[in-house]
């Protein structure tokens, strides 16, 4: 397997020059001589069948052959150090990355990973939230959570159903009465301006007009400042019950016309198709999908 590979040794020795561009300082890096250095780069020189530096006064610098290849081949290393990390010490190093979406984040994976730990003890998981469920171009997570399956790029494990609902805080219900849809207008609203059309939505599905305004109309750019306003008692809004059942479990939110539902959705988790799955990460995936709502 290794037959189409040149030397390793040679390989670091090249990386370093093209890094330091000069023969003397990686020898100083890699504690060799000038002369070790020259003789793995004739290696790998030999190797690839090109010139990979040439001589400037006193110094070797590294053609624009040698740096696009030294850049290449630093990313295949990085991967090898991350491998070796992760895998080492019998696999207790392996750390999951994984991107949430950060009202998910916040009111539904954070209370249940407790539960997580307890289960295996070992793992370590390394959470980023994500303020748009919108895919990165670049991402270095293994683990990505997004309502969106149709990524070609990913295998998916779903292992969420949510639906959306009128929602209020006991100290918004308090000050105002909502027992009929049209109630509604006569109540300041919030909307959320990444999630535009939700109100809309609503409002057709109780046969509402809506062209008709609201006496207050609040927005505000994500979710997760949105439902803080909400449990505040600054207005009315639409929320995914599932990932708010703990708000709803104690009562700091009320669910209204819960027969009124929109936006059905579902939550994947998503690994790119070149990551390899560790232990941790299949654990992971196995312990969402085991996760009531």
């Amino acid at each position: 397997m290794m037959r189409n590979l040149p030397p390793l040794p040679s390989l670091r020795a090249f990386l370093v020059a093209c890094h330091s561009q000069s023969y003397t300082e990686a020898a100083q890096t890699l504690c060799v001589t000038h002369g070790a250095i020259s003789r793995h780069i004739q290696v790998i020189e030999k190797w690839f069948g090109v010139t990979l530096f040439n001589k400037q006064g006193l110094r070797r610098v590294p053609t624009p052959y040698a740096l696009t290849l030294a850049q290449e081949l630093s990313d295949v290393f990085d991967k090898l150090n991350d491998i070796g990390f992760r895998y080492g010490n019998g696999g207790k190093n392996d750390i999951l990355n994984i991107s949430v979406p950060t009202t998910l984040c916040l009111k539904w994976l954070i209370p249940r990973m407790e539960d997580f730990y307890l289960q295996y003890p070992n793992a370590n998981i390394q959470v980023a939230s994500a303020n748009s469920e919108r895919f990165h171009l670049i991402s270095h997570d293994d683990l990505i959570i997004r309502p969106q399956p149709q990524q070609q790029e990913y295998s998916s494990v779903v292992f969420l159903e949510d639906k959306h609902c009128l929602i209020a805080s006991e100290k918004f219900l308090k000050r105002y009465n909502v027992t009929r849809f049209e109630d509604v207008f006569d109540c300041p609203v919030i909307d959320t301006l990444t999630r535009p059309g939700h109100w809309q939505q609503w409002l057709m599905a109780t046969h509402l007009n809506t062209q008709r305004s609201f006496s207050r109309h609040y927005r505000f750019d994500h979710f997760h400042i949105s439902l803080q306003a909400i449990i505040e008692g600054l207005g009315l809004g639409i929320g995914p019950v599932s990932i708010l059942s703990n708000e709803i479990n104690s009562g700091t939110l009320k669910v209204l016309f819960p027969n009124i539902q929109i936006v059905p959705i579902s939550y994947y988790a998503l690994t790119p198709l070149g990551v390899q799955k560790t232990k941790t990460h299949l654990d992971f995936e196995q312990w969402l999908t085991q996760q009531k709502s």
